[in-house]
C-alpha cells in the first residue's frame, strides 16, 4: 500500500513574482523558504504556493484561505495548511517544520546529516546546499514586466 504524502499549501502575501525571490532586495526569509520548499518537494511532498498578488484565484478557491483573509487580513500572511488544517500563520515554516508536517524525520531534514555525513554522504553532495542567487535590477516593473 502506497502512503500518500500530505498536501502542504502556503498562502503568501502579495509578492512581485510567484516565488518572491525577485526584485532588487528579496527578503531573506522568502529566499530561505524557497530553498526549503524545493527541498521538501524533492522528497516527494506535495507543496503548493500561492501569493496574493500573482494568484488570487488560488485564495478564492480555498475556503480556509478566504476565511483567513476575511478575519485576519493580508498582513497576517503567510498561512500554512496541511491537508486543510491550519498549522502556521504569520511566518514561513523552517525546513524542520516542513519535514514534520510531511512526516519526514528530522535527520532527513538536515542537509548535513542526510547528505554530508555518515554512510549517506556522497561526493560533492554538500556543494548544492550553498545557493548562489543572482539578483538583477529589472528594467520595468518589479519582475521585469510591465507591472
Amino acid at each position: 500500500m502506497e502512503l500518500l504524502m500530505p498536501l502542504i499549501k502556503v498562502f503568501e502575501g502579495p509578492l512581485c513574482c510567484n516565488t518572491g525571490v525577485c526584485g532588487p532586495d528579496p527578503a531573506q526569509a522568502v529566499v530561505d523558504f524557497t530553498a526549503d520548499a524545493r527541498w521538501v518537494s524533492d522528497q516527494g511532498v506535495r507543496l503548493t504556493r500561492a501569493n496574493l498578488a500573482q494568484d488570487p484565484a488560488a485564495f478564492a478557491a480555498d475556503g480556509l484561505a478566504v476565511a483567513f483573509l476575511q478575519t485576519a487580513g493580508a498582513d497576517a500572511l503567510p498561512l500554512v495548511t496541511v491537508d486543510g488544517m491550519t498549522v502556521l500563520i504569520g511566518r514561513y515554516p523552517t525546513r524542520s517544520e516542513l519535514a514534520s508536517y510531511a512526516g519526514l524525520t528530522v535527520q532527513e531534514a538536515s542537509t548535513s546529516a542526510a547528505c554530508c555525513g555518515g554512510e549517506a554522504a556522497e561526493l560533492g553532495c554538500c556543494a548544492p546546499a550553498i545557493q548562489t542567487l543572482q539578483i538583477t535590477t529589472p528594467r520595468r516593473g518589479c519582475c521585469g514586466g510591465d507591472r
